[in-house]
Formats: structure tokens, C-alpha cells, sequence
């Protein structure tokens, strides 16, 4: 009834398919061995502040590579026609893209609740650039990032079946004020991310990818408070995401894509997940995010995250093709 549930791959033996079972099960394993792995160095270390940042790490990629392990068996199982998704592979990262879009933010302890969301994003070559804001309505909260991206490689053009990966060093500046609460956040971080295409696990796979990042922040927080000298706090931020994502399919064009995911920051809107007891902060947030083209340059997206709040909203999303992405000959 629910295919690789407790032993990854068992939907795919059930199949047929015996090599891309095996290689699912083993990729449950290595997920395990390192949440197990991490897990014991700061259990032995006392979460030693010298080496938990690097455990940690371990451990949250271990527990994403574990549950991607199971959500392609899933898949894979499933799915009715995984050759359909490669219909509408993806093209080369569009050489210029902008956003503008709504995003509301529920949170108890957070009074701004509607912002406007803006972005634009510029790639040539290896290298992109890229700015987002978000923006209170009321002008009285506000977050800026600027980000610079170096790909060592991005292949796959959208023309044909070849997979497409991608693995990019990534730098980026934050900067949040709190004009109500008079205060800001201001951090610099450093990491990398990467895309891997699961066709390449087993033809079941097509049309499904895994995503995944890992990195490092450090952060100052300013206060200005009328009348009074307050010091600056720096604060450390650990930067790891991974998952699981899906090329749409029918009249959609290239580049539409849904995509589950986990990500580990705390600084954001969504920030660490809500729960009770003593555990509750300790998780990053969970989200999901899709992007619909009608065709190559005009698109929508949705995205929602949870975390100690819920934030969600829509866009509208303009691009410019690579000149390099060829696109005729793809089926329609």
C-alpha cells in the first residue's frame, strides 16, 4: 500500500526495477549512518561549539538523504509516465528573470503581516547575480539580500533527454530592520548548493531531481534605542537545505517545477519550526514552492513555508531565455 515506507526501494523491486531499488536502499543506509554519525559526535562532544556546526551538518543532510531516498521510491513507484516529465525539460539558468509578488507572514509575535516581494536575478556565463527584496506594506519592515553565485557546472540545455546538474559556490549579503522594534540584522554568508537529476538513479526517476546546500552565516544584530547605549550581538547561523523536486508536465512550459524542501535558517520569516517541549526552535522550516510557465518568459509561482510562522503568497515571473538554450525540436 505504501511502496519503500520502511525499506527504500522495495516499491521499485516490486517493479521490476532491481538496480535503482538497490541504489535506493543504499542511499537509506548512507542516510542513517549519518544521522548516527552526527548525531554521536555531539552527543560525545557535549555539542562541543568547535565541531557541532560541522556535525550538525551531517546530521541534516543525513536525515534529508534519507527521506528523499524514500520520497523517489515513492515517486518512482507512482508515478504513471515518468518518461512524460522530460517533455518539458528545463532550460540553462535564464540570462535575466524578475519577480514581483505578495507574501503574507502569520505570526502571533510578528505584528507586520503583508509584504511585497521583489527580485530580479542576472546570469552570464558561470557566473550569476541576483537581489531580492521584501518589503511591509506599512514601511516598517524590510529585508534585502544580494547574492552572487559561481557555477562550476550546469549542464543540459532543454532540447533533448540529458540530465541536468548543477553545482555552484554561493555568496551572499542579508540586511533586515526592524523599524518598530528598532533594531537590525546584518549577515554575510558563504556555502554551496547543488542539483542532481534522479534520472540518472533509474528510468522510473525521470523528471524528478534532488537539490541541496550547505553553508555558513555570521550575523551582527544593532539596536537603536533612544537614550541608551546597547551593544551589538553576533549571532552564528548554520545554512543547510535539501529537496525533493519534480518537473510539471502537461501544457506547462520549461523550467515549471514543484519543489519540497527543508531549510535549516533561523533569520528569515519562517524561521526555526514550533513545537512543544523543549525541542521546539531547534529544526529549521519545512516548505514547498512551484513555478508554472505558460511559455518562455511569462510564469507564476506559489510557495509556502512553516516554521514558528506560516508564510505564503504568489508571484508573477518575467525571463529572458538563455541564448544558448535550444529549444527547437522539443516535443511539444
Amino acid at each position: 500500500m505504501v511502496p519503500g515506507a520502511l525499506v527504500h526501494g522495495s516499491g521499485h523491486y516490486v517493479l521490476g526495477e532491481s538496480d535503482t531499488a538497490t541504489d535506493l536502499l543504499l542511499f537509506e543506509a548512507l542516510g542513517l549512518g549519518m544521522v548516527f554519525g552526527g548525531g554521536a559526535v555531539i552527543a560525545l562532544s557535549g555539542a562541543s561549539r568547535y565541531i557541532v556546526g560541522p556535525a550538525a551538518a551531517v546530521t541534516i543532510l543525513g536525515v534529508g538523504t534519507f527521506g528523499l531516498s524514500l520520497t523517489a521510491d515513492l515517486y518512482g513507484s507512482v508515478s504513471p509516465d515518468p518518461g512524460a516529465a522530460l517533455r518539458r525539460l528545463p532550460h540553462l539558468q535564464p540570462t535575466l528573470e524578475s519577480e514581483l509578488g505578495y507574501r503574507r507572514v502569520d505570526d502571533p509575535l510578528f505584528e507586520h503581516r503583508d509584504f511585497l516581494l521583489e527580485r530580479v536575478s542576472y546570469n552570464r556565463g558561470k557566473f550569476g547575480v541576483g537581489f531580492v527584496g521584501i518589503f511591509s506594506v506599512d514601511g516598517d519592515n524590510a529585508r534585502y539580500r544580494a547574492e552572487g553565485a559561481y557555477r562550476f557546472f550546469d549542464d543540459g540545455d532543454g532540447a533533448d533527454a540529458t540530465p541536468r546538474d548543477r553545482l555552484e559556490l554561493e555568496v551572499g549579503f542579508v540586511h533586515h530592520r526592524y523599524l518598530v522594534e528598532q533594531f537590525d540584522m546584518t549577515s554575510a554568508e558563504l556555502g554551496l548548493a547543488g542539483r542532481y537529476d534522479l534520472s540518472r538513479v533509474g528510468r522510473t526517476l525521470a523528471g524528478s531531481f534532488v537539490e541541496a546546500g550547505v553553508g555558513y552565516g555570521h550575523g551582527v544584530i544593532r539596536y537603536d534605542l533612544p537614550g541608551q547605549d546597547v551593544p551589538s550581538d553576533d549571532y552564528m547561523l548554520l545554512l543547510t537545505r535539501f529537496g525533493f523536486g519534480v518537473t510539471l508536465r502537461g501544457a506547462s512550459g520549461p523550467g515549471s517545477e514543484a519543489l519540497l524542501y527543508y531549510d535549516h535558517r533561523h533569520d528569515d520569516f519562517a524561521a526555526g519550526l514550533k513545537l512543544t517541549g523543549l525541542g521546539s526552535g531547534v529544526a529549521g522550516h519545512f516548505g514547498f514552492r512551484t513555478r508554472w510557465f505558460f511559455n518562455d518568459v511569462i510564469g507564476v509561482s506559489g510557495e509556502v513555508a512553516i516554521g514558528s510562522a506560516w508564510v505564503y503568497g504568489a508571484s508573477l515571473v518575467l525571463r529572458q531565455p538563455a541564448p544558448s538554450a535550444k529549444r527547437e525540436g522539443v516535443p511539444p
